[in-house]
């Protein structure tokens, strides 16, 4: 009859040899699980969702956790089936190094997957050259943003005669100096705009003046939009 008994050398000597098989079977079962749990988890509805994308090289969305319950709170006062404001990192670097960036940009875009940006030069002028952005003119003649001294950020576009016009494509961020404190983003340079065809533009555009109030006045008791306040 075979020896069969397991002794701790030959379990050290097996664990040796096998580590490897052992290691890539914990990583497909941890994989697994979390399909599994992204595959089950409730879904929240695009229209019932207000996500901004920091599209740079490099961001922090957790850095401005807090900022998105406080926008949450806040929004859900004007528009209370909303559930949810998140930020998401977008790898955007410039093209000519990193010819991904745009690629994951029109995905996002084709899937109507996105309602607003805090987005570098590279990503902004790729939003304005294909058509993205919503026109921020009528809102910001009506005070939006206007508590808040952010540099308007004017585009040309081209309408289906061939005619050019001027439209206000965002808001410039540069004043905004938490976002680079919190280590979440780089604000110099960057921009503030609003995807064209998001399924919930207004909860959209409160949501983002909540952000801007909190972010120019941290420590502030309240971030309530200006022109909600004086309505």
């Amino acid at each position: 009859m075979p020896h069969t008994k397991m002794t701790w050398s030959a379990f050290r000597e097996h664990l040796r040899k096998m580590w490897m098989v052992y290691l890539i079977g914990i990583a497909v079962c941890l994989g697994a699980v979390e399909l599994l749990w992204t595959v089950t988890e409730p879904q929240i509805p695009d229209d019932r969702t207000v996500l901004i994308y920091l599209a740079d090289s490099s961001s922090n969305p957790e850095a401005l956790k807090d900022v998105a319950e406080k926008m949450l709170e806040e929004t859900r006062k004007q528009d209370p089936s909303l559930q949810k404001v998140e930020f998401q990192s977008l790898q955007y670097a410039d093209p000519e190094l990193d010819y991904t960036g745009p690629m994951i940009l029109m995905a996002r875009l084709t899937g109507g997957d996105s309602d607003a940006f805090l987005a570098n030069r590279f990503a902004m002028e790729d939003l304005v050259s294909g058509g993205a952005l919503l026109p921020l003119d009528e809102f910001v003649a009506e005070g939006w943003m206007e508590a808040y001294g952010l540099e308007p950020y004017y585009a040309s576009r081209e309408n289906e005669n061939g005619e050019k016009s001027t439209f206000l494509a965002g808001l410039k961020l540069d004043s905004l100096h938490a976002l680079s404190e919190r280590e979440a983003f780089r604000e110099e340079g960057a921009f503030l705009a609003v995807f064209a065809n998001g399924t919930n533009q207004a909860a959209t555009l409160y949501a983002l003046e909540v952000m801007v109030g909190v972010l120019s006045a941290e420590g502030a008791q309240e971030a309530v939009p200006a022109s909600a306040a004086s309505g």
